[in-house]
């Protein structure tokens, strides 16, 4: 019977969004965030995969567990997300059902002129990665360059101009 589900400060495997796949055939809004953004600049590929085709990016294993299990989604957040094009893509193609989509602090996203217009054409509210996270009510930790830890939330005024990755 769950229709809504809000997931920040914590992790869910692949395996959890699957089994709320299959648990939850009504929901309908999913907000998972992550508490940290680990940056854009980390190529994390499968070590199983020879090539390096984002098929095989393990960026994209919340995006294409969410495509694969969760197509009566009508509002998604994935605020920090590691996500790139391809999770997006996979995402927009199995959730026709969309109206709102949250990508804010997803820099692996690169919005091209293909997707942007797919965005613009199926989903009404759109949030881009790099929004302000104004009204958001949890706060994130990060990391800076030099590895030094910051807590921040959506109510500090350096927030949309602090620099993410490790």
């Amino acid at each position: 019977m769950l229709e809504e589900l809000s997931l920040t400060h914590t992790d869910i495997a692949t395996e959890g969004i699957e089994a709320l796949g299959r648990c939850c055939p009504r929901l309908k809004s999913f907000e998972l965030n992550n508490s940290c953004y680990m940056g854009s600049d980390i190529n994390l590929v499968n070590d199983s995969d020879e090539d390096e085709s984002d098929e095989g990016d393990i960026r994209n294993n919340d995006a294409l567990a969410i495509a694969k299990n969760l197509p009566t989604l009508q509002h998604l957040q994935l605020i920090g997300n590691s996500l790139t094009n391809e999770g997006l893509q996979a995402i927009l193609d199995s959730c026709p059902n969309l109206v709102s989509l949250d990508l804010r602090r997803c820099f692996n996203v690169s919005l091209n002129e293909v997707l942007s217009s797919r965005i613009s054409q199926q989903i009404k509210d759109v949030k881009y990665p790099h929004d302000s996270l104004a009204g958001f009510k949890f706060s994130f930790e990060s990391w800076g360059t030099a590895g030094d830890g910051y807590n921040m939330s959506s109510d500090d005024n350096m927030y949309d101009d602090y620099c993410y990755g490790f």
